[in-house]
Protein backbone atom coordinates (compact mmCIF):
# COMPACT_ATOMS: atom_id res chain seq x y z
CA UNK A 1 0.00 0.00 0.00
CA UNK A 2 1.51 3.44 -1.03
CA UNK A 3 1.61 6.15 1.73
CA UNK A 4 -0.50 8.86 0.77
CA UNK A 5 1.37 11.24 2.73
CA UNK A 6 4.50 10.00 0.46
CA UNK A 7 5.43 12.59 -2.61
CA UNK A 8 6.56 10.64 -5.56
CA UNK A 9 10.26 10.09 -6.49
CA UNK A 10 11.64 12.08 -8.97
CA UNK A 11 12.43 9.55 -12.39
CA UNK A 12 16.03 9.47 -12.89
CA UNK A 13 18.51 11.86 -14.93
CA UNK A 14 18.63 10.16 -18.85
CA UNK A 15 22.40 9.08 -19.94
CA UNK A 16 24.36 11.08 -21.55
CA UNK A 17 26.04 8.22 -24.26
CA UNK A 18 24.36 5.49 -25.50
CA UNK A 19 25.32 2.21 -24.72
CA UNK A 20 26.53 -0.48 -26.71
CA UNK A 21 23.39 -2.66 -27.38
CA UNK A 22 21.90 0.77 -28.49
CA UNK A 23 24.87 1.42 -30.99
CA UNK A 24 24.19 -2.32 -32.38
CA UNK A 25 20.56 -2.17 -32.58
CA UNK A 26 19.12 1.63 -32.91
CA UNK A 27 15.77 1.98 -32.79
CA UNK A 28 13.30 5.15 -33.65
CA UNK A 29 13.24 8.11 -31.89
CA UNK A 30 10.35 7.41 -29.25
CA UNK A 31 10.40 3.80 -30.11
CA UNK A 32 9.49 1.82 -26.93
CA UNK A 33 11.84 -1.25 -25.66
CA UNK A 34 9.95 -4.51 -25.46
CA UNK A 35 10.14 -4.19 -21.79
CA UNK A 36 9.63 -0.50 -21.42
CA UNK A 37 6.34 1.30 -21.57
CA UNK A 38 5.62 4.69 -21.99
CA UNK A 39 2.61 4.97 -19.38
CA UNK A 40 2.79 7.17 -16.09
CA UNK A 41 1.69 6.83 -13.42
CA UNK A 42 0.96 9.86 -10.73
CA UNK A 43 0.80 9.01 -7.14
CA UNK A 44 -1.56 11.28 -5.34
CA UNK A 45 -1.53 11.99 -1.84
CA UNK A 46 -4.76 12.89 -0.27
CA UNK A 47 -4.71 15.90 1.69
CA UNK A 48 -7.03 16.09 5.17
CA UNK A 49 -10.06 17.43 5.04
CA UNK A 50 -9.52 21.66 4.60
CA UNK A 51 -12.41 23.97 4.13
CA UNK A 52 -10.42 25.80 1.70
CA UNK A 53 -6.53 26.02 0.13
CA UNK A 54 -4.49 28.59 1.55
CA UNK A 55 -3.64 31.64 -1.20
CA UNK A 56 -0.36 30.81 -0.37
CA UNK A 57 -0.25 27.04 -0.93
CA UNK A 58 0.32 25.84 -4.21
CA UNK A 59 -1.99 23.29 -5.74
CA UNK A 60 -1.54 20.25 -8.17
CA UNK A 61 -3.52 20.24 -10.95
CA UNK A 62 -5.76 17.71 -11.72
CA UNK A 63 -5.62 15.20 -15.42
CA UNK A 64 -8.26 17.98 -16.99
CA UNK A 65 -5.60 20.83 -15.78
CA UNK A 66 -8.24 22.09 -13.02
CA UNK A 67 -7.03 22.50 -9.88
CA UNK A 68 -7.26 19.27 -7.52
CA UNK A 69 -8.64 20.18 -3.88
CA UNK A 70 -7.22 16.77 -2.81
CA UNK A 71 -3.32 17.09 -3.28
CA UNK A 72 -1.23 20.34 -2.11
CA UNK A 73 1.91 20.58 -0.79
CA UNK A 74 2.89 21.77 2.43
CA UNK A 75 4.39 24.77 3.18
CA UNK A 76 7.29 23.22 5.02
CA UNK A 77 8.14 21.18 1.80
CA UNK A 78 10.19 21.54 -0.76
CA UNK A 79 8.88 24.69 -2.47
CA UNK A 80 9.76 22.67 -6.23
CA UNK A 81 6.96 20.47 -7.13
CA UNK A 82 8.42 17.44 -8.30
CA UNK A 83 9.52 17.11 -11.69
CA UNK A 84 6.95 15.31 -13.85
CA UNK A 85 8.00 12.01 -15.61
CA UNK A 86 10.48 12.08 -18.61
CA UNK A 87 8.87 10.77 -21.41
CA UNK A 88 9.72 10.01 -25.14
CA UNK A 89 13.63 9.31 -26.18
CA UNK A 90 14.81 10.11 -23.49
CA UNK A 91 12.85 7.53 -21.05
CA UNK A 92 14.93 4.70 -22.68
CA UNK A 93 18.42 5.75 -21.52
CA UNK A 94 17.64 5.24 -17.83
CA UNK A 95 17.57 1.29 -18.73
CA UNK A 96 21.00 1.37 -20.17
CA UNK A 97 23.03 2.19 -17.20
CA UNK A 98 22.17 -1.04 -15.14
CA UNK A 99 23.23 -2.64 -18.09
CA UNK A 100 26.46 -0.69 -18.52
CA UNK A 101 27.04 -2.23 -14.94
CA UNK A 102 26.42 -5.37 -15.20
CA UNK A 103 28.71 -5.48 -18.57
CA UNK A 104 31.16 -3.86 -16.37
CA UNK A 105 30.51 -6.23 -13.67
CA UNK A 106 31.00 -9.17 -15.90
CA UNK A 107 33.66 -7.80 -17.95
CA UNK A 108 35.56 -7.25 -14.58
CA UNK A 109 34.70 -11.11 -13.58
CA UNK A 110 35.70 -12.27 -17.05
CA UNK A 111 39.06 -10.33 -16.87
CA UNK A 112 39.65 -11.85 -12.98
CA UNK A 113 39.16 -15.31 -14.72
CA UNK A 114 41.78 -14.91 -17.60
CA UNK A 115 44.07 -13.38 -14.94
CA UNK A 116 43.83 -16.09 -12.84
CA UNK A 117 43.97 -18.46 -16.15
CA UNK A 118 47.09 -16.95 -16.98
CA UNK A 119 48.43 -16.98 -13.25
CA UNK A 120 47.74 -20.59 -13.16
CA UNK A 121 49.42 -21.01 -17.00
CA UNK A 122 52.45 -18.94 -14.93
CA UNK A 123 52.88 -21.18 -11.81
CA UNK A 124 52.30 -24.37 -14.25
CA UNK A 125 55.36 -23.07 -16.19
CA UNK A 126 57.41 -22.53 -13.24
CA UNK A 127 56.36 -25.31 -11.36
CA UNK A 128 57.83 -27.37 -14.90
CA UNK A 129 60.63 -25.72 -14.85
CA UNK A 130 61.49 -26.09 -11.51
CA UNK A 131 60.47 -30.11 -11.89
CA UNK A 132 63.26 -30.26 -14.19
CA UNK A 133 65.76 -28.62 -12.65
CA UNK A 134 65.21 -31.03 -9.67
CA UNK A 135 65.33 -33.87 -11.65
CA UNK A 136 68.66 -32.65 -13.24
CA UNK A 137 70.40 -32.14 -10.06
CA UNK A 138 68.49 -35.78 -8.75
CA UNK A 139 70.23 -36.51 -12.19
CA UNK A 140 73.95 -35.59 -11.68
CA UNK A 141 73.78 -36.54 -7.83
CA UNK A 142 73.04 -40.06 -9.25
CA UNK A 143 75.99 -39.41 -11.77
CA UNK A 144 78.18 -38.31 -8.70
CA UNK A 145 77.22 -41.37 -6.73
CA UNK A 146 78.30 -43.65 -9.03
CA UNK A 147 81.25 -41.72 -10.02
CA UNK A 148 81.86 -42.38 -5.81
CA UNK A 149 81.45 -45.12 -5.59
CA UNK A 150 83.70 -46.53 -8.90
CA UNK A 151 86.59 -44.70 -7.26
CA UNK A 152 85.94 -46.11 -4.34
CA UNK A 153 85.82 -49.90 -5.47
CA UNK A 154 88.77 -48.60 -7.45
CA UNK A 155 90.45 -47.89 -4.53
CA UNK A 156 89.75 -51.21 -2.68
CA UNK A 157 90.46 -53.34 -5.40
CA UNK A 158 94.20 -51.55 -6.02
CA UNK A 159 94.79 -52.18 -2.42
CA UNK A 160 94.04 -55.17 -2.45
CA UNK A 161 95.83 -55.71 -5.68
CA UNK A 162 98.79 -54.50 -3.77
CA UNK A 163 98.24 -56.69 -0.48
CA UNK A 164 98.11 -59.66 -2.81
CA UNK A 165 101.56 -58.73 -4.78
CA UNK A 166 103.46 -57.53 -1.50
CA UNK A 167 102.64 -60.95 0.16
CA UNK A 168 103.41 -63.14 -3.16
CA UNK A 169 106.63 -61.05 -3.00
CA UNK A 170 107.53 -61.58 1.20
CA UNK A 171 106.14 -65.51 0.54
CA UNK A 172 106.66 -67.09 -2.67
CA UNK A 173 108.93 -64.89 -4.89
CA UNK A 174 112.71 -65.15 -4.68
CA UNK A 175 113.42 -61.82 -4.38
CA UNK A 176 113.98 -62.68 -0.31
CA UNK A 177 114.72 -66.22 0.04
CA UNK A 178 117.40 -67.14 1.86
CA UNK A 179 120.82 -67.80 0.62
CA UNK A 180 123.05 -70.00 2.79
CA UNK A 181 126.12 -68.64 1.28
CA UNK A 182 124.96 -64.94 2.33
CA UNK A 183 125.06 -65.80 6.18
CA UNK A 184 127.52 -64.55 8.20
CA UNK A 185 128.91 -65.81 11.52
CA UNK A 186 131.09 -64.51 13.87
CA UNK A 187 132.20 -65.95 17.32
CA UNK A 188 132.99 -69.69 16.67
CA UNK A 189 135.78 -69.68 19.56
CA UNK A 190 137.70 -72.28 20.61
CA UNK A 191 135.85 -75.33 20.60
CA UNK A 192 132.81 -74.49 18.24
CA UNK A 193 132.62 -76.40 14.52
CA UNK A 194 131.85 -74.14 12.37
CA UNK A 195 130.65 -77.37 10.08
CA UNK A 196 128.37 -77.82 12.54
CA UNK A 197 126.80 -74.33 12.57
CA UNK A 198 126.79 -74.48 8.64
CA UNK A 199 124.45 -77.93 8.72
CA UNK A 200 121.55 -76.58 10.94
CA UNK A 201 121.46 -72.69 8.49
CA UNK A 202 121.52 -74.71 5.26
CA UNK A 203 118.30 -76.31 6.51
CA UNK A 204 116.30 -73.39 6.35
CA UNK A 205 117.60 -72.50 2.67
CA UNK A 206 115.00 -70.78 0.03
CA UNK A 207 112.91 -69.58 3.26
CA UNK A 208 111.30 -66.48 3.12
CA UNK A 209 113.64 -64.07 4.91
CA UNK A 210 110.76 -61.99 6.51
CA UNK A 211 108.90 -65.09 7.54
CA UNK A 212 112.22 -67.18 9.14
CA UNK A 213 111.09 -67.85 12.96
CA UNK A 214 115.29 -66.47 14.02
CA UNK A 215 114.02 -67.83 17.59
CA UNK A 216 113.76 -71.50 16.60
CA UNK A 217 116.97 -71.01 14.62
CA UNK A 218 118.93 -69.50 17.71
CA UNK A 219 117.47 -72.79 19.93
CA UNK A 220 119.01 -74.87 17.12
CA UNK A 221 122.44 -73.20 17.18
CA UNK A 222 122.33 -73.25 21.10
CA UNK A 223 122.30 -77.20 21.33
CA UNK A 224 125.53 -77.23 18.88
CA UNK A 225 128.78 -78.20 21.62
CA UNK A 226 130.90 -75.01 22.59
CA UNK A 227 127.82 -72.40 21.78
CA UNK A 228 126.43 -70.33 24.92
CA UNK A 229 124.06 -68.53 22.72
CA UNK A 230 123.24 -67.32 19.10
CA UNK A 231 122.47 -64.06 18.18
CA UNK A 232 120.53 -64.03 15.11
CA UNK A 233 119.74 -60.41 12.43
CA UNK A 234 118.15 -60.65 9.04
CA UNK A 235 120.57 -58.72 6.28
CA UNK A 236 118.06 -57.83 3.48
CA UNK A 237 117.39 -59.24 0.95
CA UNK A 238 118.83 -62.55 1.65
CA UNK A 239 120.97 -63.05 3.95
CA UNK A 240 121.65 -63.67 7.84
CA UNK A 241 124.28 -62.50 10.32
CA UNK A 242 124.75 -64.67 13.41
CA UNK A 243 127.04 -63.96 16.46
CA UNK A 244 127.77 -66.27 18.82
CA UNK A 245 128.89 -66.27 22.21
CA UNK A 246 130.73 -69.79 22.41
CA UNK A 247 131.03 -71.53 25.90
CA UNK A 248 135.15 -71.42 26.41
CA UNK A 249 136.68 -74.53 28.57
CA UNK A 250 138.69 -73.56 31.45
CA UNK A 251 139.77 -77.16 32.48
CA UNK A 252 139.70 -80.80 31.73
CA UNK A 253 138.22 -83.75 33.23
CA UNK A 254 140.09 -87.44 32.18
CA UNK A 255 137.03 -89.46 30.75
CA UNK A 256 136.71 -93.17 32.21
CA UNK A 257 136.42 -94.10 28.79
CA UNK A 258 139.67 -92.66 27.32
CA UNK A 259 140.29 -89.31 26.75
CA UNK A 260 139.59 -85.55 28.18
CA UNK A 261 136.09 -83.97 28.25
CA UNK A 262 136.40 -80.07 28.28
CA UNK A 263 134.30 -78.11 30.52
CA UNK A 264 133.31 -74.49 30.61
CA UNK A 265 132.94 -72.27 33.54
CA UNK A 266 130.07 -73.80 34.56
CA UNK A 267 131.09 -77.37 34.40
CA UNK A 268 129.30 -77.77 30.60
CA UNK A 269 130.94 -79.99 28.48
CA UNK A 270 132.08 -78.28 25.60
CA UNK A 271 134.42 -81.14 23.69
CA UNK A 272 136.41 -83.27 23.99
CA UNK A 273 140.17 -84.57 23.51
CA UNK A 274 142.33 -87.87 23.20
CA UNK A 275 145.23 -86.13 24.70
CA UNK A 276 145.58 -84.13 27.55
CA UNK A 277 145.40 -80.84 26.41
CA UNK A 278 148.71 -78.57 27.97
CA UNK A 279 146.95 -74.73 27.83
CA UNK A 280 143.71 -75.51 30.11
CA UNK A 281 144.32 -77.22 33.65
CA UNK A 282 143.55 -80.99 34.39
CA UNK A 283 140.64 -81.15 37.31
CA UNK A 284 140.91 -84.78 39.13
CA UNK A 285 137.54 -84.90 40.30
CA UNK A 286 135.45 -88.22 39.41
CA UNK A 287 132.69 -87.10 36.54
CA UNK A 288 128.62 -87.81 37.91
CA UNK A 289 126.26 -86.49 39.63
CA UNK A 290 127.05 -86.92 42.84
CA UNK A 291 130.09 -85.19 42.06
CA UNK A 292 128.91 -82.13 40.66
CA UNK A 293 129.12 -79.53 43.50
CA UNK A 294 132.75 -80.93 43.92
CA UNK A 295 133.61 -79.50 40.38
CA UNK A 296 131.57 -76.42 41.12
CA UNK A 297 133.80 -75.74 43.97
CA UNK A 298 136.99 -75.90 42.07
CA UNK A 299 135.31 -74.28 39.09
CA UNK A 300 134.83 -71.81 41.27
CA UNK A 301 138.54 -71.67 42.45
CA UNK A 302 139.55 -71.37 38.53
CA UNK A 303 136.96 -68.32 38.32
CA UNK A 304 138.44 -66.41 40.94
CA UNK A 305 142.11 -66.39 39.78
CA UNK A 306 143.28 -63.73 37.05
CA UNK A 307 144.62 -65.25 33.72
CA UNK A 308 147.71 -65.08 34.70
CA UNK A 309 148.00 -67.28 37.73
CA UNK A 310 145.49 -69.18 35.82
CA UNK A 311 147.88 -69.83 33.52
CA UNK A 312 150.57 -71.53 36.14
CA UNK A 313 148.14 -74.07 37.43
CA UNK A 314 148.99 -77.75 36.25
CA UNK A 315 146.45 -79.82 37.85
CA UNK A 316 143.27 -79.78 40.39
CA UNK A 317 142.25 -81.98 42.65
CA UNK A 318 139.61 -82.31 45.06
CA UNK A 319 137.58 -85.23 47.55
CA UNK A 320 135.23 -82.88 49.07
CA UNK A 321 134.17 -78.94 48.08
CA UNK A 322 136.28 -78.03 50.94
CA UNK A 323 139.37 -79.36 50.19
CA UNK A 324 140.55 -77.66 47.03
CA UNK A 325 144.21 -77.67 45.93
CA UNK A 326 146.41 -77.43 42.95
CA UNK A 327 149.27 -77.77 41.80
CA UNK A 328 151.72 -74.84 39.77
CA UNK A 329 153.82 -75.28 36.96
CA UNK A 330 157.33 -74.94 38.58
CA UNK A 331 155.88 -74.07 41.56
CA UNK A 332 154.88 -75.61 44.47
CA UNK A 333 151.27 -76.81 45.59
CA UNK A 334 148.44 -74.73 46.83
CA UNK A 335 146.08 -76.03 49.70
CA UNK A 336 143.26 -73.83 49.10
CA UNK A 337 140.31 -75.32 50.98
CA UNK A 338 136.77 -74.42 50.18
CA UNK A 339 135.68 -71.51 47.56
CA UNK A 340 135.21 -69.00 49.89
CA UNK A 341 136.80 -65.88 50.42
CA UNK A 342 138.61 -66.67 47.34
CA UNK A 343 139.33 -63.02 46.47
CA UNK A 344 141.79 -62.76 49.56
CA UNK A 345 143.46 -65.49 49.33
CA UNK A 346 144.62 -65.28 45.84
CA UNK A 347 145.95 -61.49 46.67
CA UNK A 348 147.74 -63.63 49.46
CA UNK A 349 148.87 -66.37 47.11
CA UNK A 350 150.16 -63.89 44.78
CA UNK A 351 151.88 -61.96 47.85
CA UNK A 352 153.65 -64.74 48.99
CA UNK A 353 154.74 -66.09 46.16
CA UNK A 354 156.76 -62.83 45.10
CA UNK A 355 158.41 -62.72 48.65
CA UNK A 356 161.56 -64.62 49.27
CA UNK A 357 160.65 -66.76 51.74
CA UNK A 358 157.82 -68.64 50.38
CA UNK A 359 159.56 -68.83 46.49
CA UNK A 360 161.67 -72.41 48.01
CA UNK A 361 158.34 -73.48 50.00
CA UNK A 362 157.49 -76.36 48.62
CA UNK A 363 153.24 -76.13 50.04
CA UNK A 364 151.96 -72.64 50.89
CA UNK A 365 148.51 -73.11 52.62
CA UNK A 366 146.13 -70.18 52.32
CA UNK A 367 143.09 -72.04 53.62
CA UNK A 368 142.88 -69.82 56.47
CA UNK A 369 144.20 -66.92 54.58
CA UNK A 370 144.91 -64.73 57.58
CA UNK A 371 147.19 -67.09 59.05
CA UNK A 372 148.78 -68.18 55.44
CA UNK A 373 151.29 -71.06 55.89
CA UNK A 374 154.73 -72.31 54.05
CA UNK A 375 155.85 -75.82 53.98
CA UNK A 376 159.39 -77.12 52.97
CA UNK A 377 159.25 -80.80 52.04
Amino acid sequence: MTDPRRPAMPPRQPSQAPTRAEAEHPRAVGEPRDFETTSTMTIAIPAPEDPAPSPQTPTVAAADGSPSPWLRVSEHDDQQPPAPPVQGPDANADVSAPMRAAAGRASAVAAARVEAAFAKLSISRADATVTTRVQERITEKKRASRRLRAIVWGRRSAYVGGVALAAWVVLASPLFALEPAKVTVTGYGTVVDPAAVRAVVDTHDGAALPMLNTSALSDELDDIAGVRTAHIERSWPRGLIVTLESREPVASVPDPQGGFVYVDDEGVHVGRSSAQPKDIPVIYVPLGSENVRTLKAVLGVLNAMPAALRDRVGHIAAKTEDSVSFTLHKGPVVEWGSAERSELKVEVLQVLLDSPQASKADVIDVSAPTLPITKKS
